[in-house]
C-alpha cells in the first residue's frame, strides 16, 4: 500500500510539471467519458430500469387494442393469465382554480390496477366493483395532479371534486412511482361508469389490454393458450373478433418499441468516442514517455526495475481516469439535463433518466477500463528496456518504435471517426430528406387546438354541432380569419377506421371486411389546410342532417379501390352499423403524410360532422388560419371558445409547423446526438495527428536543420511533413471506409431516402475528414520549416 501511495504521488507531481499535457488529456477523458455516462444513463432509463409494477417480468400485452367484452372473454376463458385489465385514455376537463384545465384521464377496467400489482399511496385503487354499469363515480388521482392542483392534500380521499361539471368521490391517489405503460395520465375512472356505451360494444376496439401471467406459464404457452380463445372469439363473433392476433409481447418491449436500435447505434457511437480517446490518450502518455527517456534511462541505471517503472506510468494512467471520470460524471449529468430539456419527448421512459448508483459505478468502471486501456501502450514502451540508448542517441529504437506506435493509434483514430461522420452524415441526409417532403398540406400559419366537449353538458349530437357552428361562425365573423374543424388533424397520431364495403363489389365473409380511415370535417376544412381538390366537389353547408349521405375520398382510396374506375358517384357504407346507410362518393382530395412523413398515406374518407350520427364522437381538432402571427390567433381562439363556453379548456394549442416538427422528433434526435459524437471524433483525431505530427517534428528537429544546412528549402520540408502526415491520413480514411461501408448498413432501418452506402455521403465525409486532419498537420510542418539549422547546429 505504502508504494501504492507513493506511486500517486509521484504521478501527481509528473502531471503537475506538465500541465498543458494534463489538461489535454482530462479534457479528452472527460469528453469520451462523459459521452458514454450520458448515453447509459439513457440507456439505463429506458432499456434497463424495470417497470414500476410487482413482479414485471410477467407483464405482457399485444400489439392492438381489444374492446371491452373482448377483454371480459378473455379473462374468463383463458388459463395462463393471473389477471386481465385494460385502460383506454380520454381527455377531460376539471375546475379547481379561476380557469378550467384539461388534462387525461385513462378508464380503467376493474382488474387493471390488480393486473399491475399497484397499491394506493392514500385511500384505495379501483376494483372490480367499481366498473360496473350505473356505479357510483369515483375517481383515483395521480400523485402529479394531486400536487399540482390540491397542494398534496391528503385529506383529498373522500372528497367530491368536479369532471367535466359532474361530481366524483376521490377515493385514492397513487404513488409518485406510478404510472401507466408510457402513457401520462392525471387521473383514473371506471371504464363502464365513465363511457357505458364503451363496455358492451364488441366492435370498439380502445381497450389496451395487459395481461400478468401465472408463476411458471411462458409467453409461448400464454400465446398457444390466447390462441384458442380466439379462434372461438372469432367462431362466435366472426364480424368483430375473425383473425384477431394472439402474438404477445413482454410489456418494456412494447413500451419501449423500436428505440432500442437507435440507442443500439448511440451505444456503439460513443463507444467509439471513448476508444478514439484512449488512443488519444495512449498518444499523448507516448509522448510523455519519449520525452522521459533520459529520465527513464538515469532511473534503470541507478537499479530501478522495470515493475517500478511500470507501475509509475500506470499510476499516472489511473490518476488520470479517476480525474477525468469525475469530470465526465460532471459533464454527463449536465448533457443529460440538456438533453432532457432540448427533446422531452424523443424516446419513451425518458422521465426515468437520471443519475444514479448504476450510473456512477458505470463511470467508476469506465474510468478504470479506460486507464488500462491506454496506459498499455506506455506501459509496454517504458518495460521494453531501451532507455540506455536514450542517452546515447536521440534516435534511440525506444523512439522508433514509439513513433510507429503513434502512428498507428492515429491511423485508428482517424478510421474510427469517419465511421462516426459516414453515420452521422447519413441520418443528417435522411433527416433533410424527411423535412423536405411536402406533407399534402399548408402548415404555414395555421394553428391547431384540440377541444373535447365533456359528455356532462354535451350528450348529444345536437349540442355538440351547436357549439360547433357557432365556434366557427363566430370566428368567420372576425376580417382574414379561416377556420374549420377535423376529428384528427394530421402527424397528431390520432386515427379511427371503420370496416365498409363498396356496393356493388363481390360479397366478403364477415370479419374479412377492410378497413377505412374516418375523419370527419366541418367548416372548409380543405380550403384552410390547403389540401387541393382533385375531382368533383367539396364538402359544403348543404351537406347536413337529412340530407343524402355524402363524403370525400382521398386519392390512396381511390387507387386502392377505383385503380381503373372514377370513384365520383359510387357508393359504400360502415358494416358495422345498425342502420344500412350508403355514402356517396362527391369528390377526391390530395394525400396528406397523417401517419408521418416518412409514411405513405392510406385510403380515408372524410365525411361531414353532421351526417356522421355519431353522438360519442366528441372531440375535435380546430384549425385556424388567421392574421396577426400564432400569438394573436391564439388569443383570439381562446377568447372564442371562452365567450361560448366558460368551463371548457383548450388543450394541446399548437402550431401545425410545430406538429410537423415534432412529428420528427426522434429522427432529429438521433442526427444531432450522432453528430455532437462525430464531431468530438474529428476533434479527438486532429488532436490526435497534431500531437503526433509536433512530435515528429520535435525528434527530427536537429535532422532538419542539418538538411536545411545542406540546403532543403521550407517548402520542401513542409512537403515531407505532410507528406508523412498525409500517409497516416490515407491509411487511416481508407480503413475507415471500408469498416464504414460494412457498418452503416445497420442503420439502414434509421434512414429515410438515402441508402446506407450512399457515395455522397462518403465522398464528403472523407474529404471533411482529410482538409481537418492534413490543417492540423500543416501546423507542425510549418513548424518545422521555420527551424534555425546555425542555432540547431550549435546545440548539437
Amino acid at each position: 500500500m505504502a508504494t501504492l501511495f507513493r506511486d500517486l504521488r509521484y504521478a501527481l507531481r509528473g502531471l503537475t510539471r506538465n500541465p498543458g499535457l494534463t489538461a489535454v488529456a482530462l479534457a479528452t477523458l472527460a469528453l469520451g467519458i462523459g459521452a458514454n455516462t450520458a448515453i447509459f444513463s439513457v440507456v439505463d432509463g429506458v432499456l434497463l430500469r424495470p417497470l414500476p409494477y410487482a413482479n414485471p417480468e410477467r407483464l405482457v400485452t399485444r400489439e392492438n387494442n381489444l374492446s371491452a367484452p373482448e377483454l371480459a372473454d378473455v379473462a374468463v376463458m383463458a388459463r395462463a393469465f393471473e389477471s386481465v385489465g385494460g385502460a383506454a385514455l380520454q381527455p377531460y376537463d376539471l375546475k379547481v382554480g379561476a380557469e378550467p384545465v384539461q388534462g387525461v384521464s385513462a378508464m380503467a377496467s376493474g382488474a387493471l390496477f390488480e393486473t399491475l400489482g399497484a397499491r394506493a399511496m392514500l385511500g384505495r385503487t379501483l376494483t372490480k366493483d367499481d366498473d360496473v354499469p350505473g356505479g357510483e363515480r369515483v375517481v383515483v388521482l395521480g400523485n402529479a395532479i394531486w400536487k399540482r392542483e390540491w397542494n398534496g392534500d391528503r385529506t383529498i380521499v373522500g372528497k367530491t371534486i368536479l369532471l367535466a361539471g359532474a361530481p366524483w368521490t376521490v377515493v385514492g391517489v397513487m404513488g409518485p412511482e406510478f404510472v401507466l405503460p408510457d402513457r401520462k395520465v392525471d387521473l383514473y375512472t371506471p371504464l363502464r361508469v365513465t363511457y357505458p356505451p364503451g363496455g358492451s360494444d364488441r366492435d370498439v376496439h380502445f381497450l389496451r389490454p395487459l395481461f400478468r401471467l401465472k408463476p411458471g406459464v411462458t409467453r409461448e404457452a400464454a400465446r398457444a393458450d390466447l390462441a384458442a380463445v380466439f379462434a372461438e372469439l372469432g367462431r362466435l363473433h366472426p364480424e368483430t373478433d375473425k383473425g384477431l392476433d394472439p402474438t404477445l409481447l413482454p410489456l418494456l418491449d412494447d413500451v419501449v418499441g423500436d428505440s432500442r436500435r437507435a440507442l443500439a447505434i448511440l451505444i456503439g457511437a460513443v463507444g467509439l468516442v471513448l476508444l478514439i480517446a484512449c488512443a488519444n490518450l495512449a498518444n499523448l502518455q507516448l509522448t510523455s514517455v519519449s520525452a522521459r527517456s533520459g529520465e527513464l534511462s538515469i532511473r534503470a541505471a541507478l537499479g530501478a526495475s522495470r515493475r517500478r517503472i511500470v507501475s509509475q506510468i500506470l499510476a499516472e494512467s489511473a490518476l488520470l481516469a479517476v480525474l477525468g471520470g469525475a469530470l465526465g460524471y460532471l459533464l454527463s449529468v449536465w448533457g443529460v439535463a440538456a438533453l432532457l430539456s432540448r427533446f422531452p419527448e424523443a424516446l419513451p421512459r425518458l422521465g426515468n433518466v437520471a443519475a444514479n448508483g448504476r450510473v456512477a459505478a458505470f463511470t467508476f468502471a469506465a474510468s478504470l477500463i479506460t486507464s488500462i486501456v491506454f496506459g498499455l501502450a506506455p506501459a509496454w514502451q517504458a518495460a521494453s528496456g531501451r532507455f540506455a540508448g536514450a542517452l546515447a542517441s536521440s534516435r534511440s529504437a525506444s523512439q522508433r518504435d514509439s513513433g510507429r506506435l503513434r502512428g498507428a493509434l492515429v491511423v485508428a483514430e482517424i478510421a474510427l471517426a469517419l465511421v462516426l461522420l459516414v453515420g452521422a452524415g447519413l441520418l443528417l441526409r435522411a433527416l433533410r430528406q424527411l423535412q423536405g417532403i411536402r406533407p399534402g398540406f399548408d402548415a404555414e400559419g395555421v394553428l391547431a387546438a384540440h377541444i373535447d366537449l365533456p359528455e356532462s353538458r354535451y350528450p348529444e349530437e345536437p349540442a355538440q354541432l351547436t357549439f360547433r357552428h357557432a365556434l366557427l361562425d363566430s370566428l368567420a365573423a372576425e376580417p382574414g380569419v379561416h377556420a374549420a374543424m377535423v376529428s384528427e388533424v394530421p402527424l397528431s397520431g390520432n386515427e379511427l377506421s371503420h370496416a365498409f364495403i363498396i356496393d356493388g363489389a363481390l360479397p366478403i365473409a364477415p370479419g374479412d371486411e377492410p378497413s377505412l380511415w374516418s375523419r370527419s370535417v366541418m367548416g372548409d376544412y380543405f380550403g384552410t389546410m390547403h389540401i387541393p381538390l382533385r375531382a368533383g366537389r367539396l364538402l359544403n353547408d348543404a351537406d347536413r342532417r337529412g340530407a343524402p349521405l355524402v363524403g370525400v375520398v382521398n386519392e390512396a382510396m381511390a387507387r386502392t379501390y377505383f385503380p381503373h374506375a372514377n370513384p365520383l358517384g359510387s357508393r359504400l357504407r360502415w358494416v358495422r352499423d345498425s342502420k344500412v346507410e350508403w355514402i356517396t362518393i362527391v369528390g377526391v382530395v390530395g394525400d396528406v403524410r397523417h401517419f408521418g412523413l416518412a409514411e405513405g398515406e392510406q385510403p380515408a374518407l372524410y365525411s361531414p360532422y353532421e351526417q356522421f350520427g355519431r353522438g360519442w364522437k366528441r372531440w375535435g381538432e380546430l384549425v385556424v388560419r388567421g392574421p396577426g402571427g400564432p400569438a394573436a390567433v391564439e388569443r383570439l381562439v381562446r377568447r372564442k371558445v371562452r365567450a361560448l363556453d366558460p368551463l371548457l379548456p383548450i388543450a394541446r394549442l399548437r402550431g401545425m409547423r410545430e406538429i410537423v416538427g415534432e412529428s420528427l422528433i426522434r429522427q432529429r434526435f438521433n442526427a444531432e446526438l450522432l453528430s455532437i459524437f462525430a464531431a468530438a471524433a474529428l476533434g479527438l483525431a486532429c488532436v490526435g495527428i497534431f500531437g503526433v505530427m509536433w512530435s515528429t517534428v520535435r525528434r527530427r528537429r536537429a535532422e532538419i536543420g542539418v538538411r536545411m544546412a545542406l540546403g532543403a528549402g521550407p517548402s520542401r520540408v513542409v512537403r515531407e511533413v505532410l507528406g508523412q502526415g498525409l500517409r497516416l491520413i490515407a491509411l487511416g480514411i481508407g480503413i475507415g471506409l471500408a469498416a464504414a461501408f460494412a457498418l452503416t448498413r445497420l442503420m439502414a432501418s434509421l434512414l429515410f431516402g438515402v441508402p446506407p452506402t450512399d457515395p455522397a455521403t462518403f465522398l464528403g465525409v472523407a474529404l471533411l475528414l482529410g482538409a481537418a486532419a492534413l490543417l492540423a498537420c500543416w501546423i507542425p510542418a510549418r513548424r518545422a520549416s521555420r527551424v534555425d539549422p546555425m542555432v540547431v547546429l550549435r546545440a548539437e
